[in-house]
Formats: structure tokens, sequence, C-alpha cells
């Protein structure tokens, strides 16, 4: 039966793999030059940057804790997983930066469910230090989810005017009110 440091030694060290892969997915696209044109998008992208990155910096010091270190054959085998979703950035370079956003936003719901995973288990296991730390990262990386659901019809709408066709540019804004309004509370039920 494995103690309770060593649950959280996993799950800690699992999240700042996780967390790792996805801020070197964002470094890759902070050198993007097209990132410039689409006006708030660079500026989304280094915010997930730094949070990510103080949130692996918190999550270190919550494994130390615990007594861990992020290594092993676990972290090695979600690294590979999440590699794969990280190495999805260089293989769709020619591919627009909305879809650019759409795999942060994927790749910060992850981390989000990742982070409510562990905020329970250092509730379950009696560690507070853990339980605050997991459910602060949650409280920001949830604001930079809103934030691309936000930006990303803009993009969309910038990238299909890019291919020549016929659009209705106004579909942007549209598309934001009804998104934004199907996480409303008549559809979630809060």
């Amino acid at each position: 039966m494995r103690d309770n440091k060593d649950i959280l030694q996993q799950y800690v060290s699992d999240m700042i793999a996780l967390d790792k892969h996805i801020v070197e997915a964002v470094e890759r696209q902070l050198n993007d030059e097209r990132l410039d044109t689409y006006p708030g998008a660079r500026q989304l992208v280094g915010t997930i940057k730094r949070t990510l990155t103080a949130q692996v910096d918190g999550l270190q010091q919550q494994l130390a804790s615990v007594g861990g270190e992020a290594s092993g054959p676990v972290k090695e085998t979600l690294s590979a997983v999440a590699g794969v979703a990280a190495g999805l950035y260089d293989k769709v370079r020619h591919d627009p930066v909305s879809k650019m956003l759409r795999d942060d936003y994927t790749a910060l719901s992850l981390a989000s469910v990742g982070y409510t995973m562990l905020h329970t288990t250092g509730l379950a296991l009696k560690h507070t230090g853990i339980a605050n730390m997991a459910v602060a990262s949650l409280k920001e990386l949830t604001p930079l989810v809103v934030d691309i659901s936000k930006l990303l019809p803009m993009l969309v709408v910038k990238d299909l005017a890019g291919e020549e066709v016929s659009l209705d540019e106004s579909a942007g804004p549209a598309a934001v009110r009804n998104t934004q309004a199907a996480w409303g509370r008549e559809n979630t039920g809060k």
C-alpha cells in the first residue's frame, strides 16, 4: 500500500511535467511572428507562459514539501503524452494563429482538470499546502481559458478573411456573444 507522500509526490510531479510541456509549446508560439498580426494574441500567450512558469515554481516547492523530485518513469510517461500534444505546435506551423489558441485552450483545460484533481487529492490526503496551491492555480487558469474563448472568434474571422472568401465580418463579435452565453447560468445550472 502506498503512503500519502508517495501519492502526493506522483500527482505534483505529474502536474509539473504537464505544465512544463505547455510552457515549452507556448514558448514556441511566442517565436512565431504571426502573433503580432492579431491584436491581443501575443499578450495573451505571454500571460499564459508567465502564469504557468510561476505555477511550476509553486509546484516544485510543494513537491519538495513531500520529499519528492520531478523525475522518474511516471513523469516520463506523462511527459510523452503531453509531448504529443505539444509537438503538434511544431507540426502545424502553417496552420492559422486561431488553431494555436485553440491548442492553448485545450492545454489549459487539461491543466485545469489536473489542478482540480490535485486540489482534491490535497484535501483528501490532508495536505493543505498542495490543496491551496492547486485551487489557486486553477483560479489563475480559468480566466485565461475564458480570455482565449473571447479572442478566438475574432481570430477565426481574421484567418478566414485571409482566405479571400466572402464572409460576414460581424460573425466574430456575434460568435463571442453566443459562445459566452453558452457558459451562462441558464446552460450550466449555476
